[in-house]
C-alpha cells in the first residue's frame, strides 16, 4: 500500500521509527456531508488487518456496519493501534470509505472532464506557482494513476503519491501531517507540536526534501511560524496553512466577507501571517496554502487581496480537486502507552490522553460495533 500513500506519512513513520516513538492512538474518523448510509467500512476494515498487525497485537476497531445511516460528522469509526502500524494506511482507507459511500449515497462515479477543467482553472488562476495534487485520499486508491496523470495533464506540478508520480518520473511529495504533530505534542507538549515535529523532520529527512511546517495544529498559525523559523533559520523552505473548517486561524477575523473572514484558510488571516513574517526578517519564508483551495472561487479572492495589499500572500497551494465526493477524514483524537488509556468504549475513561489539534476534539460514538 505505501506506493498509494501520501508521501508525509511515509516520511512521518521513517521519522518516527528513527526517534523510537510508538505509542498506542486512537483514529477517529468522519465525514461532513450526509446525512446517507455508509459504504466501503468491510473493505476498509479488511485492508487495515491485512496491511498491519493489529490482529496479533490487540488492536481494536469500533465502526458502524456497512450500509448503516449515519449524520454529517457523526464519527464513523475508530481505529486504535501503535501509530507506526496505521500511519501509511490513512490514504487508502479514507479513499475506500470515500468512494463506496459517495457511489451509494449519490450514484456518482468521478466526472475526469470536469475535474480536469478545474484542475487548469485553477492552474490558471495561480500562474507562475506551483500547485500541488493532494486527492489520493478523496477516492478509492485504484484511481490514483488516472487522476494523477489528469492533474499532470491540466498543469500541476507535483502529486503526493509515489504511484501517483511514477508516470512522470517523478516521486511523490510531502513533508509533515497533523498526526505527526500529535505524536511530538504527546511527547513534548501540545504548544511544542509544530516546533518539535519539524525540528525532528529536519534532523531525519534527507535535506533535499524542503523543509516545510504545517503551522495550524495548535490555531497559533502566526506564533508557531515565527517560533519555527527563529529555530530552523535559512533552512526553513516555508509553512503550510491549512486551518480547519472548525477554527479561526490567529490573525484572522471573525466576519462574513466570504474567503476574506470567518473560519478556515481565509485571506486576512492569510495577511496577517505574511506581514508578521516580514516583520520579523523572514521575506523569504514561503507560504504553501490548503484546504478549499480546489476552488477557483476561493483563489481568485486571494489574488484580488495581493492586488489590494500590494503583496504576495501564497507562493504554492495544495489541492484536492475532488469535491463533490462524500470525503472521509481522520484526525488522532488520544495517545497513550496502552491500548486501553485510548480506547474510550472501554469502561475506563482516560482524560488526561485525550490530545487532538484544535478545533477536532473526541466525538464519541456509542453506536459503533467493535470489529476487533
Amino acid at each position: 500500500m505505501q506506493k498509494y500513500t501520501d508521501k508525509y506519512f511515509l516520511r512521518s513513520n521513517e521519522i518516527l521509527k528513527k526517534e523510537n516513538m510508538n505509542p498506542w492512538v486512537n483514529m477517529q474518523v468522519f465525514v461532513r456531508k450526509g446525512p446517507g448510509k455508509v459504504a466501503g467500512i468491510n473493505e476498509a476494515t479488511n485492508l487495515i488487518l491485512e496491511n498491519s498487525n493489529l490482529e496479533k497485537i490487540g488492536g481494536r476497531i469500533y465502526s458502524k456496519n456497512e450500509f448503516d445511516f449515519y449524520q454529517p460528522k457523526e464519527t464513523i469509526m475508530n481505529i486504535i493501534a501503535p501509530i507506526q502500524e496505521i500511519m501509511e494506511l490513512e490514504t487508502v482507507y479514507l479513499g475506500v470509505l470515500t468512494a463506496g459511500t459517495t457511489r451509494l449515497n449519490d450514484k456518482y462515479d468521478l466526472d475526469f472532464n470536469k475535474i480536469g477543467k478545474q484542475m487548469n482553472d485553477v492552474v490558471n488562476l495561480v500562474g507562475n506557482r506551483d500547485v500541488l495534487y493532494f486527492g489520493a485520499r478523496h477516492w478509492h486508491y485504484s484511481y490514483d494513476s488516472a487522476l494523477a496523470n489528469l492533474a499532470f495533464e491540466n498543469g500541476v506540478t507535483s502529486v503526493a503519491t509515489d504511484n501517483g508520480a511514477e508516470f512522470s518520473g517523478m516521486k511523490g511529495v510531502g513533508t509533515i501531517p497533523h498526526a505527526l504533530e500529535n505524536i511530538f505534542g504527546y511527547y513534548n507538549g501540545l504548544e511544542n507540536a509544530v516546533l518539535e515535529s519539524t525540528k525532528a523532520f529536519d534532523k531525519n529527512i534527507n535535506i533535499n526534501v524542503p523543509r516545510i511546517a504545517l503551522v495550524d495544529y495548535s490555531n497559533f498559525e502566526i506564533t508557531d511560524s515565527l517560533r519555527v523559523a527563529r529555530e530552523l533559520g535559512d533552512k526553513l523552505f516555508g509553512v503550510r496553512m491549512d486551518t480547519c473548517g472548525e477554527n479561526i486561524s490567529e490573525g484572522g477575523k471573525l466576519g462574513n466577507k466570504k474567503y476574506w473572514e470567518g473560519k478556515g484558510v481565509t485571506v486576512e488571516g492569510v495577511y496577517a501571517l505574511r506581514k508578521k513574517l516580514n516583520e520579523a526578517g523572514y521575506e523569504n519564508v514561503k507560504i504553501i496554502l490548503s484546504s478549499g483551495f480546489s476552488n477557483p472561487e476561493k483563489i481568485r479572492a486571494f489574488n484580488e487581496a495581493e492586488k489590494y495589499y500590494g503583496i504576495r500572500l501564497y507562493d504554492s497551494i495544495g489541492a484536492g480537486f475532488l469535491d463533490e465526493p462524500r470525503t472521509f477524514t481522520a484526525d488522532i483524537i488520544a495517545v497513550g502507552e496502552t491500548v486501553e488509556e485510548v480506547d474510550f468504549y472501554s469502561n475506563k475513561v482516560y482524560t488526561k490522553n485525550i490530545i487532538h489539534k484544535v478545533g477536532r476534539p473526541p466525538r464519541l460514538n456509542k453506536s459503533l460495533r467493535r470489529k476487533l
